[in-house]
């Protein structure tokens, strides 16, 4: 071979080596770009992933403890009726073995409350068990009331009803209904003491 086909040879071959080169860098820029841009694209994936796992376990959280709140509550509140009925059953173990004097100022209380409601010529009505105690009350009124006993009895463990005489006005002022009037006051009052604001 001659110096001149030689060096045409390694001229073409140097040449192409460069292009082969050439092309391989640019290959190997653009495949590291991809990578790049793959890696990019799995990060931002990743992250998102985990944000919305952040969110999610976020709102999972709120639920349970919301869900623990909402219990405690409901338990509260059912400890706070206990506590009432307690306190009711109470009451009314004390009103069924008060002394006869301590119950027979109390009749006299409830009444004379009942005609300042109703007015001083109303029908009473009471327990078969205390007609006695009930007249003897209206007896010591005297003239002050023109209040009749009523020959209707009423179911309660004490107290009294009082009626107008033509029957349009009712005020129940037995023990019960005067309990049951005194429940949201009792409650908020056992409640303050339950949460310790009392």
């Amino acid at each position: 071979m001659s110096k001149a086909a030689a060096d045409t040879l390694e001229k073409v071959s140097g040449e192409f080596e460069s292009e082969v080169l050439a092309d391989l860098e640019a290959s190997r820029s653009d495949a590291l770009a991809r990578v790049e841009s793959m890696r990019k694209e799995t990060v931002e994936a990743v992250a998102k992933i985990l944000e919305t796992g952040v969110k999610q376990a976020e709102s999972v959280k709120r639920q349970i403890i919301g869900a623990a709140e909402l219990e405690a509550r409901n338990s509260q509140l059912k400890s706070l009726e206990r506590g009432v009925n307690e306190a009711f059953d109470l009451a009314q173990k004390q009103i069924s073995s008060s002394s006869s004097s301590s119950y027979e100022k109390a009749i006299l209380g409830l009444i004379e409350e009942g005609l300042g409601v109703i007015g001083p010529k109303a029908k009473i009505q009471c327990a078969s068990k205390d007609r006695k105690v009930v007249a003897a009350a209206i007896k010591t009124l005297g003239s002050r009331a023109g209040a009749t006993l009523d020959d209707n009895p009423v179911e309660t463990m004490g107290g009294v009803v009082l009626v107008t005489p033509d029957g349009s006005i009712r005020f129940d002022n037995t023990f019960e209904a005067r309990l049951e009037r005194m429940r949201p006051t009792l409650r908020q009052e056992i409640a303050a003491i339950l949460t310790g604001s009392a």
